[in-house]
């Protein structure tokens, strides 16, 4: 069922990939304060990244794809002129596609037939072609219905889409191909478990209340768009991190393995593991992930039950509910932690006040009053949308917002409604190719689940209905966080590499 050999002996990897991401914030939170060192570390890590990738692809593709799992919005480092910021993902982004077409472009050049066909092989081609058509399309009407500027900046994000073929070129790589695709696990482990580690160190900072340190702290994540750290009263600090989707994903596919492993060793540390991301999940109090949880919980209890019996699901569900207690344990050790004395308190009627969307809270108000806008506008552009960059007037109640705007009217092209936000920007046939994509993903994934009882398959279904819950609520499918893991989900484990997690070790 699921192969852990190779993790076991990869521990000092993930520990060194923990170290090594633990370096580069402290570096970013430097650069915070002296702005120059911020252009030096910029510099030499995209030196070092393109001498990297210009030796092996692969190589480039580990430290992207670390990147973005581990940063959110992927200025942990960037480029600043005249106003403009170049991010170190857009950075990173540039040079992997400019040395993979020049591979291309050589192999094309050398035989063409061969070449053509072997990205003719990418699962899934003739969809994404469709889904490519769709945004290029939104792209021409973005630029003459809304201007070049808000256009390219609103689709520069879907541009992440065209790593799928720099991925399709490692894994054709076939005496490489089963090494790639291990070592991208080891990255997706150690970044979830450092994002786990890094929101419950700034939960130890701000509920402790350092001097000095916390203001610094919250003034750099906001600046670098690392997450966002909101008073929730009673001295407790919210932390959402965009990249603790990842946590909710992981949640659901490990509890997935400790439900089909049978060896106790390796179940107890996976209940750990479970425990750690529950606490991430909740000191987010992120409601669109709550709900993405819910869901895939609800729908992995019920195939569970269906497909292999009452008591297999009964003992999932005892183990989801005791990795929550221990993770809301983790929350209030932390918090209580007694040196430096505690400033804050926490319990759970912080969060089922945060669960009740009921509540007179300004981002819940001014969520409600942009999908009122965004209902008008697409009864009017139902067929085609607006394209890129179409902009919306709508009372925000956001204080953010009203700082700036005495009647509080906001007008924005990136709107929280993902979904919504989609079917604006390319039209109903672009969002139904979209969510056709997701369909044959599913499909297919669940006839290998039925063939193999391999949990990676249910895990995988799990994680992406999930991933298509949150994107109602809050922008995934659109922004390189979403785009990255569909696109590793649908290549690494299509049907054309089927050797991975095949035996239980």
């Amino acid at each position: 069922m699921i192969n852990f050999d190779f993790i076991i002996k990869q521990k000092k990897t993930i520990f060194l990939i923990l170290i090594l991401l633990f370096i580069i914030e402290v570096l970013s939170f430097l650069s915070y304060h002296f702005p120059i060192l911020n252009l030096i570390f910029f510099s030499l890590i995209v030196l070092l990244f393109l001498v990297l990738t210009i030796y092996k692809l692969e190589w480039g593709f580990y430290i992207l794809i670390t990147e973005l799992l581990a940063n959110s919005m992927g200025y942990v480092f960037y480029l600043e002129s005249g106003g403009f910021k170049l991010s170190l993902r857009i950075a990173l982004w540039l040079i992997i596609i400019a040395v993979f077409l020049s591979k291309f472009l050589t192999e094309f050049i050398r035989e063409k037939k061969a070449c053509l066909s072997k990205y003719l092989q990418i699962p899934y081609f003739k969809n994404w072609l469709v889904l490519f058509f769709f945004i290029l399309l939104g792209l021409v009407l973005g630029i003459f219905n809304n201007g070049f500027s808000d256009a390219f900046f609103d689709f520069n994000a879907w541009l992440y889409l065209a790593l799928i073929f720099p991925l399709a070129y490692i894994l054709n790589l076939n005496s490489f191909s089963q090494k790639f695709k291990e070592n991208i696990i080891l990255i997706f482990l150690a970044s979830v478990f450092f994002i786990s580690l890094k929101s419950l160190v700034l939960l130890f900072l701000f509920s402790h209340n350092i001097p000095v340190l916390v203001f610094d702290l919250y003034y750099w994540t906001r600046k670098y768009y690392l997450g966002e750290i909101t008073a929730m009263g009673s001295g407790f600090h919210r932390i959402f991190l965009q990249s603790q989707i990842y946590s909710l994903f992981s949640f659901i596919i490990i509890l997935s393995a400790w439900t089909f492993s049978s060896i106790k060793k390796i179940r107890f540390h996976l209940i750990l593991f479970l425990s750690l991301l529950a606490s991430t999940l909740i000191l987010s109090f992120s409601r669109s992930f709550w709900l993405g949880l819910f869901l895939g919980l609800a729908l992995l209890f019920l195939v569970l039950w269906i497909k292999f019996g009452f008591k297999k699901m009964l003992k999932t569900i005892f183990v989801s509910i005791f990795s929550f207690v221990v993770g809301f344990l983790i929350v209030a050790l932390v918090i209580k932690f007694p040196w430096p004395k505690s400033t804050a308190d926490f319990d759970l009627n912080s969060l089922s006040s945060r669960a009740n969307i009921s509540v007179n809270e300004s981002a819940i108000s001014s969520r409600w009053a942009l999908l009122e806008v965004m209902k008008e506008d697409l009864s009017g552009n139902f067929l085609w949308g607006r394209g890129f960059g179409a902009r919306l007037e709508y009372p925000s109640s956001d204080p953010r917002v009203l700082e700036q705007s005495a009647d509080g009217i906001y007008s924005t092209y990136a709107f929280e409604w993902g979904w919504f936000d989609i079917w604006l920007k390319l039209g109903i046939f672009g969002l139904i190719f979209y969510l056709f994509i997701f369909w044959v993903v599913l499909k297919n994934f669940w006839i290998n689940f039925k063939n193999s009882k391999n949990f990676i398959y249910l895990g995988l279904i799990l994680s992406l209905i999930s991933l298509m819950a949150v994107n109602f609520f809050t922008p995934y499918l659109n922004h390189p966080l979403g785009i990255g893991f569909l696109l590793l989900v649908v290549v690494l484990w299509s049907e054309k590499y089927p050797k991975f997690f095949e035996n239980e070790g």
